[in-house]
């Protein structure tokens, strides 16, 4: 029985509607998500314009002074222009902290490559330092800056161990491929728990020292007791025991 033009109306409108209510769903989930993806080059001019526009006004003037009228004012473009690429203030701070995050990974790819072969204390320390060096720069935009934007940042995403939209899982994977690879020096069994605890647990710690007693952060003694930390996660046994 064919269709009645009414009911065909109705039925579009009520699958519009119910594309709009999900649409709104997705939105109030991530709020901090973009709306497009730039694919031209002017749109990736302006995405570009717009990120740098905000990350000076971050820097000069603090994070309370990023807002849309302003990141548009700063950058030469509408406000509507802002908005096509991100609902709110919210999406490009984060933004700005997974291209500082993603940068930091590309500049340490390399090293990690490097010392795949190394033993795992020296490859610890290269995280660890990059780590830290991240850390700082994160924390020079401000700490409610930090604190709002950039402390839910998983680590490994900046050490080389995963770019672009990474998830906690993916990196936790990639942690303990390379102890695997240091077999012969990791004592616990457990390697996806030691390195659930090196990417989740690490990050905490060091966002904690950020937030609470940043000063701290520049200290000699740091790296070199977050690779204790986590040789005591990779090996629990005493220094004079090297039975299985």
């Amino acid at each position: 029985m064919s269709e009645h033009p009414d009911d065909a109306d109705t039925s579009r409108a009520g699958r519009s509607a119910t594309r709009r209510r999900k649409s709104a769903v997705v939105r109030r989930e991530h709020p901090a998500a973009t709306r497009a993806v730039p694919m031209q080059a002017r749109a990736r001019f302006t995405v570009e314009a717009i990120i740098e526009a905000a990350g000076e006004i971050l820097r000069t003037q603090g994070v309370d002074a990023v807002s849309t009228r302003n990141v548009a004012a700063r950058a030469g473009v509408s406000v509507g222009a802002v908005y096509q690429y991100f609902p709110n203030k919210e999406a490009i701070l984060v933004e700005i902290s997974k291209r500082i995050m993603d940068e930091e990974s590309v500049a340490a790819s390399p090293e990690l490559f490097r010392l795949h072969r190394q033993s795992l204390d020296e490859l610890l320390q290269a995280l660890f330092r990059r780590t830290v060096d991240t850390e700082t720069r994160l924390l020079a935009l401000g700490k409610d800056f930090y604190r709002r934007y950039a402390r839910h940042m998983q680590f490994g995403r900046a050490q080389g161990l995963g770019r672009g939209e990474r998830t906690s899982e993916q990196l936790v994977a990639n942690m303990e491929r390379l102890l695997q690879q240091h077999v012969e020096v990791v004592g616990e069994k457990d390697t996806e728990l030691a390195a659930f605890m090196l990417v989740r647990g690490m990050r905490i710690m060091l966002a904690t020292l950020v937030e609470e007693r940043p000063e701290l952060i520049d200290s000699p003694a740091l790296v070199p007791m977050l690779v204790r930390i986590a040789r005591a996660m990779t090996d629990p046994r005493p220094a004079d025991d090297t039975s299985d």
